[in-house]
């Protein structure tokens, strides 16, 4: 495949190194599409990369993004592309570079100030990079939270100079002479007022979101004692994603010159050890533990041999992959470890080896480069569950996503989960959520290697259309791996229900094709779930004898922050590119609601989700809102008075119904949407299926306090009951027992809705 690059023309924009190093770029694409790659692949790379009209539209900034791309869509097609590295030294700043601009200087220190985090830094030498390292946090921290600490190991260049324009931002500790990494970061830690110490070197630049995503996994789980971050490379490949210690005690770099779209080295996992470059430790374990050991002073293994006494002391170590910064590694202490301070890693190996002998022998495996995969988690004997979904869950856009992904959270607690979704988002941010909760992504196409690695234990397809590609494909690889199919909703009793109510005759040929695929589908299966009890009923009829459990969507119970009083308004939620959504909104809007602008006068409506057709918008008016997708939905829950659901057809369990439950938020729905939440009107929510009853009790539960209050606190008393993570997560977990056992564990009925 001859591919032809022209250089004729320069930007006038550019320097010399500039486009010397897009012309490396470039080159590099090319040598790496000329590489023995199969025929598919080169056309697959092709036709992604060679949309520019010119070559020349690659140079310069252009260039590191078409090597960005090209490196993350190979990675997707499990080829490796080798990175080009560049000069790690940034160019050497003038003096007057070092002068911060106003607005950074000018940055105030709230007075009343909670101190959760700290950051310690110390710093020999290498003001450039100090100043650097500064100016990127304070775009970072919120200084309200977190303090800086900078501890000077008796630096001689313009590093006081740096330190002291920030004078009121820091708190800098100076040492007369350069007592190495160990002594300063101790006496750092020493002063610190946060709940948490972050230990951070000068020559790195945090990147967006660095401090919050460690906080977010730290927070999330009282069992993890540190999170450590993805570093890269001034060009963008990996320098560290996590690290591995061998059984001799040598510590190694796990996915060192990788891409950071390479998934496997973008989902959150537990590590033997974090580099302390940038490591976040919970304080009052750092202070229990006897913080960094002397016996390593002044620098090396000390960060390996603190993730080791966090972990003996009970704790977990965490690499977390959204937390990211640049390394300009080997700045201060150099790289040659035959000589300088830099040999001490090797001294100090010996030293890391006598402590810890026990430890490395009894968990750690002996260095081996096929071992290397397992190596990097230390979760590797955990069983492995296998996820098939259409695409990559939006819980922000469908209730269905939310669903998916409490379910992958609740089987991360015990398994190594693998999510395989048949198409993707075009945004990157929604399958970080997957890795940022430790859950590792593939896509379809690799179908073949993910269900090969060791400890596969389980496969879960969901949905019919991805359970009729993908269950003969899993028997023909694998027939002892058994196969959950998750129906998500009954679709054949979804079509049968919207033919009743439209008469459309092409539903009623669609509701007899899914009756026999679904069918079909719950036959090859070992285990099926359902979404609501009622899907469950219909399921076992259809097939009896199969083991057919419920899961339901997953809700969390929220307290209510305002009263009956200052709330106003109704609340519609729903994708409306769902049909039994964008009919009821024709439905209420039609039918309901011009019987309640009489006594309701001037009553809104808000109507949200993803999706809104034209014949919806044209609804929009002074009192009804037309507000589409919002990316936070929140408020409007703790907003509005009353949750409106007029739901004519559907199947399965209505989420954003539950989810209103668990807010507090009264709701007025159909039989159809109050299938599966085991609920009674009156007490916990109010039924009615015709536009008369319905309306009136729309009327009723916005007038009436009393009620409004029994059904908020009832409702939100059945999601407690029914709905919560953890007791739907031992649903999940005994229908897999029962999936890879044929044994049914004993089930907790008052858990069970029915």
């Amino acid at each position: 495949m001859a591919i032809r690059l022209s250089f004729t023309s320069k930007s006038p924009t550019l320097n010399k190194a500039q486009n010397f190093r897009a012309y490396n770029i470039l080159s590099l694409v090319r040598k790496t599409l000329q590489n023995n790659l199969s025929l598919s692949s080169k056309l697959f790379l092709k036709e992604i990369f060679f949309t520019f009209k010119t070559a020349a539209t690659a140079i310069g900034s252009g260039a590191e993004m078409f090597w960005d791309k090209l490196v993350g869509a190979a990675s997707r097609v499990g080829i490796d592309i080798p990175t080009r590295r560049y000069s790690l030294k940034p160019p050497a700043l003038q003096e007057c570079d070092f002068t911060f601009t106003p607005d950074v200087l000018s940055i105030p220190v709230p007075i009343d100030r909670l101190i959760k985090t700290s950051i310690v830094i110390p710093v020999f030498n290498q003001a450039a990079f100090t100043y650097r390292c500064l100016k990127s946090l304070l775009q970072e921290l919120n200084l309200r939270e977190s303090e800086i600490i900078v501890v000077n190991n008796g630096s001689t260049d313009e590093t006081g100079q740096v330190l002291v324009q920030l004078a009121h931002l820091l708190c800098v500790i100076n040492n007369s002479e350069n007592r190495g990494f160990v002594d300063a970061c101790n006496q750092g830690a020493a002063i610190a007022r946060g709940e948490y110490l972050v230990f951070l070197n000068n020559d790195t630049t945090v990147l967006r979101g660095w401090l919050s995503c460690l906080l977010e996994t730290i927070d999330g789980s009282a069992s993890v004692g540190a999170v450590g971050s993805m570093f890269l490379y001034p060009d963008g490949s990996i320098q560290e994603a996590g690290a591995i210690v061998w059984q001799n005690g040598e510590p190694d770099r796990y996915g060192w010159g990788g891409s950071p779209h390479d998934r496997r080295l973008n989902f959150a996992r537990e590590v033997d050890y974090c580099s302390a470059a940038s490591l976040l430790v919970r304080k009052d374990l750092f202070d229990r533990v006897g913080g960094f050991d002397r016996r390593f002073a002044p620098a090396f293994y000390e960060d390996v041999d603190l993730c080791f006494a966090i972990r003996s002391a009970g704790y977990q170590v965490i690499y977390q992959p959204s937390s990211r910064l640049i390394h300009y590694e080997g700045v201060t202490a150099g790289r040659d470890t035959t000589k300088g301070i830099k040999h001490l890693q090797i001294l100090n190996r010996e030293k890391f080896v006598d402590k810890w002998r026990a430890v490395l022998e009894q968990q750690h495996l002996k260095k081996d480069s096929a071992s290397v995969e397992d190596a990097a988690n230390r979760r590797r004997d955990r069983p492995r569950i296998i996820v098939f979904d259409v695409r990559v869950p939006t819980p922000d856009r469908d209730a269905g996503s939310g669903r998916m992904l409490m379910i992958l959270k609740s089987l991360s607690v015990w398994s190594n989960v693998v999510f395989v979704p048949f198409s993707r988002s075009d945004r990157d941010d929604y399958e970080a959520v997957l890795w940022k909760n430790g859950i590792e992504t593939a896509d379809a196409a690799d179908y073949r290697r993910v269900l090969k690695t060791k400890n596969v234990v389980a496969a879960i397809v969901s949905r019919p259309s991805i359970a009729e590609l993908f269950i003969p494909r899993i028997r023909r690889l694998n027939n002892r791996i058994p196969i959950v199919f998750d129906t998500v909703d009954a679709h054949f009793v979804r079509l049968e229900r919207e033919y009743k109510v439209t008469q459309r005759p092409e539903l009623a040929k669609d509701a007899m094709r899914y009756r026999r695929i679904e069918t079909k589908l719950v036959r090859d299966s070992d285990v099926v779930w359902c979404a609501s009890s009622e899907d469950k009923r219909v399921m076992e009829q259809a097939v009896p004898g199969k083991a057919i459990e419920v899961v339901p969507t997953i809700h969390e119970v929220h307290g209510s922050t305002k009263p009956f009083e200052e709330r106003n308004g109704l609340l519609f939620v729903g994708n409306l590119a769902h049909r039994p959504n964008e009919d009821a909104v024709h439905f209420f809007m039609r039918e309901i609601y011009p019987l309640l602008e009489s006594s309701l006068p001037h009553l809104t409506v808000y109507i949200v989700g993803d999706n809104v057709p034209r014949d919806i918008s044209s609804y929009e008016s002074n009192e009804v809102k037309i507000k589409g997708y919002v990316p936070d939905i929140e408020p409007f829950f703790e907003e509005s008075r009353v949750f409106v659901a007029p739901l004519r057809f559907g199947a399965g369990i209505k989420g954003k119904i539950g989810e209103a439950m668990g807010h507090g938020l009264p709701v007025v729905t159909t039989s159809i949407g109050a299938e599966g939440f085991c609920v009674e009107s009156g007490k916990d929510l109010l039924i009615a299926d015709d536009p008369i009853p319905f309306a009136e009790a729309v009327r009723q539960l916005y007038s009436d306090k009393t009620l409004w209050q029994r059904l908020a606190e009832n409702g939100r008393r059945q999601i407690q009951r029914y709905f919560t993570p953890a007791v739907v997560a031992e649903t999940i977990k005994n229908s897999i027992l029962t999936a890879t056992t044929g044994e049914h564990p004993p089930k907790n009925q008052a858990a069970q809705p029915q």
